[in-house]
């Protein structure tokens, strides 16, 4: 990432040039529409707050186990990114454990993305998503039973 002074995340440990290029995509995003629009919004959402997670912050706990769940119910399951922005919220208010990804490092990064011509940035946003699931792949089976508990809460409404 380019090294510039500049604000950060409030809780997630980013440096100021990843915390910029991630907002220069944000305006990309709302260039998005549609239900691949949507989604694709998600991806990026989701993926970028799951590659900022060693701040033991509440807050930062709780953003990478919903954007996990996230985007396991997105990959795995098919949910749909406007179901998923609900549920996130939902899924928020809860005290979720300190998680690391292992490997300490993921695959494709932010700047890969940003590096896609915008004409191809939803399939490199679609990648970038489920390269950094596998990354996470050491912590699947919590993430999903989190999600099967938190989907058989909220069945009535799915």
């Amino acid at each position: 990432m380019p090294d510039v002074a500049g604000p950060v995340h409030a809780y997630m440990l980013s440096a100021p040039g990843c915390w910029a290029l991630y907002g220069s995509l944000l305006a990309w995003r709302a260039s998005l529409a549609g239900a691949r629009g949507i989604a694709t919004s998600q991806y990026l959402i989701d993926t970028y707050a799951v590659q900022h997670p060693t701040n033991p912050d509440r807050r930062n706990r709780q953003s990478v186990a919903v954007h996990l769940m996230s985007l396991c119910a997105a990959l795995e399951h098919g949910v749909p990114g406007i179901r998923l922005h609900h549920l996130i919220g939902e899924w928020t208010h809860r005290d979720y454990p300190l998680l690391t990804p292992t490997p300490a490092s993921f695959a494709v990064t932010l700047a890969g993305v940003a590096a896609t011509p915008s004409e191809a940035r939803p399939e490199a946003v679609r990648t970038w998503a489920g390269a950094t699931w596998v990354d996470w792949s050491a912590h699947h089976e919590r993430v999903r039973g989190w999600l099967a508990d938190a989907l058989s809460g909220a069945a009535g409404t799915a």
